[in-house]
């Protein structure tokens, strides 16, 4: 892991998280396969010289609010395997595509027996993630950043039956990626659909301040290169970037009033707390369809 860039790093929290929600009392999560690996991470992360690294190995993924934290990203997790589920519900001979998705196992979760998955994050990533997870005839691993959009030409002929998540990647990009991103896919592959994760613009302001900053990173224990740099005001936003950008419905982590959450609940009061980070998803038709 030491060889792994700060942002790439981001992705043991989560992977943490996971594998603490699934040893938890009514888990709101089942991933067996991140509790297999972060024992297995533990070995080595116990005597690191990463703070990171012996935070989590004690189980602390948050220097404060430590169980708010991971019954929030166990709601995200969850809401994600849900837009999974709907969309091959509809569509059971789709293609799924997770962006960054790190060491998220949510294909052996949602597999249909017929899906095609493809996992994509920077070759740093993958290669730690072939450590844990085998390739299979309808499982695939894509070394690249998501900004090389070569990526694209690996995945199967297919016409409007894919869904791109992205789950804790956007915001870490400038908002000209996102869209280039947003509009190549649109461009190539008219009619998928797109489920990501969002963060609000008043965020990102409050984090461009060094202090926030600082403690941004001081309390997930998280190197100086991490830091949030885009977000959006409303869901219906990136409807402006391009013709046929359709907004279809979003999701807080409020909207499934989980007890565990605790006090965090009362931020679902607040018009603007409720979407300080939340999940938005849409449709890229083509413009002829419009």
């Amino acid at each position: 892991m030491s060889s792994i860039t700060d942002i790439s790093e981001t992705l043991l929290i989560p992977l943490y998280s996971r594998a603490r929600e699934t040893q938890s009392k009514k888990p709101l999560i089942n991933d067996a396969k991140a509790v297999e690996i972060t024992e297995k991470l533990n070995t080595v992360f116990a005597t690191s010289s990463s703070l990171l690294h012996r935070q989590l190995a004690k189980g602390k993924v948050r220097r404060t609010a430590n169980k708010k934290l991971t019954a929030f990203l166990a709601l995200r997790t969850r809401q994600f395997d849900r837009y999974c589920q709907d969309f091959l519900s509809r569509t059971p001979n789709g293609v799924i595509v997770e962006l960054g998705c790190g060491l998220s196992s949510r294909f052996s979760r949602i597999d249909n027996g017929v899906v095609e998955w493809y996992d994509l994050d920077l070759p740093e990533v993958i290669a730690i993630r072939k450590q844990f997870f085998q390739e299979t005839a309808r499982s695939h691993m894509i070394a690249s950043s998501v900004l090389d959009f070569r990526w694209m030409d690996q995945l199967a002929p297919t016409h409007n039956n894919v869904l791109f998540i992205a789950e804790g990647l956007f915001m870490y990009l400038l908002e000209e990626e996102v869209k280039t991103l947003i509009l190549e896919m649109q461009r190539r592959l008219p009619g998928c659909e797109l489920v990501c994760e969002v963060e609000n613009t008043f965020v990102i302001n409050t984090l461009k301040k060094e202090r926030w900053k600082k403690k941004f990173q001081r309390d997930h224990h998280l190197g100086p290169g991490v830091t949030m740099q885009f977000g959006i005001r409303d869901g219906k936003e990136f409807e402006h970037w391009g013709q046929g950008i359709r907004f279809l419905d979003e999701w807080t982590i409020f909207d499934d009033h989980e007890k565990k959450l605790g006090w965090m609940n009362l931020f679902a009061f607040s018009k603007r707390l409720r979407k300080a980070q939340w999940i938005v998803h849409y449709r890229l038709q083509s413009c002829n369809e419009i």
